[in-house]
């Protein structure tokens, strides 16, 4: 049987999502944050995957959850370049930071934030697949706060890796996600009991007929809107075009009337220099007309 691919949104929140598998995600963001005291407990913002938030390729199937230390935490995987993911996720991060400011509430009672993206796709351009940003100041070596904390995690990166860190919980669950086919998920679940559980999951969606129907549809309406946008960044590079051409032809005119004017205007000038090289002096007939002294000179001499 052909499994599903945990990189589809769908799928994603299925394996991770799921009250009964909360134990899978706690063993994942404890791999992907390192906090000094591991995170024992979470609960879970959303679980509910209704059949139209899947079929609706405007949907985003996120996991949001807060966990046992009172931290926000937010998953979102991502197939295909945005190009805008820096600012999507900044965007995000705010939005679930300001939704506990209530009326009646204090600026002290919101809680830290962390938004971690997976992304199939390379976001920077280096080797290293995860990346952390937080505010801090480099002059005073120190963090603003611990409230804004936000992961890239970029999956495609996973082979660029040196063999003697490839061996931990992080890559166990990032090669699981890219292609649970591979042999290095084969070893990740020998060795990583959560990874296991997960490999189990992932085959009970995979034969489920119904999962597999809403999973191949989701992977269609993906396909579809990356195929929009490619097609309206097309449309938009020829209007540009056009547009851009246009504007040179409106220009060229411009600047040929201009020259036009400018050699009839010389043309005129010359005209009456030549009719008074026989009566007035070379710098006179210059200040008259606006011709230069060696020009006069010229058509003196021709």
């Amino acid at each position: 049987m052909e499994l599903l691919t945990p990189t589809t949104d769908f799928v994603f929140k299925k394996i991770f999502g799921d009250e009964q598998n909360k134990d899978l995600l706690l063993d994942f963001l404890n791999a992907v944050l390192k906090y000094k005291t591991p995170i024992i407990d979470l609960d879970y913002e959303d679980t509910i995957l209704k059949q139209e938030y899947i079929t609706n390729k405007f949907s985003i199937l996120d996991i949001k959850a807060t966990l046992s230390n009172d931290i926000k935490v937010n998953v979102e995987i991502q197939i295909r370049d945005s190009d805008d993911m820096l600012k999507r996720s900044l965007y995000y991060w705010a939005k679930n930071y300001s939704a506990d400011m209530k009326k009646g509430t204090f600026y002290e009672d919101l809680k830290s934030v962390v938004c971690i993206n997976l992304l199939c796709y390379n976001l920077f351009n280096d080797e290293n697949l995860h990346h952390k940003f937080t505010l801090y100041d480099k002059k005073l070596k120190q963090d603003y706060n611990e409230d804004l904390e936000i992961h890239f995690l970029e999956i495609n990166k996973l082979s660029l890796q040196k063999s003697s860190t490839r061996n931990n919980s992080l890559f166990d669950w990032l090669n699981f996600i890219k292609s649970p086919h591979s042999d290095s998920t084969l070893k990740a679940i020998s060795r990583n009991k959560k990874v296991f559980k997960a490999m189990e999951v992932l085959t009970v969606i995979s034969g489920d007929k119904e999962m597999r129907e809403l999973s191949w549809r989701r992977d269609m309406l993906i396909i579809e809107e990356a195929s929009c946008l490619n097609k309206a960044k097309k449309q938009g590079r020829i209007e540009g075009l056009k547009k851009g051409r246009q504007e040179g032809l409106k220009k060229g005119l411009e600047e040929g009337i201009e020259k036009g004017i400018e050699r009839g205007r010389q043309e005129s000038m010359e005209k009456i220099a030549i009719s008074l090289l026989d009566i007035l002096e070379d710098d006179i007939i210059s200040e008259k007309t606006g011709l230069s002294i060696s020009r006069i000179k010229e058509l003196r001499t021709n």
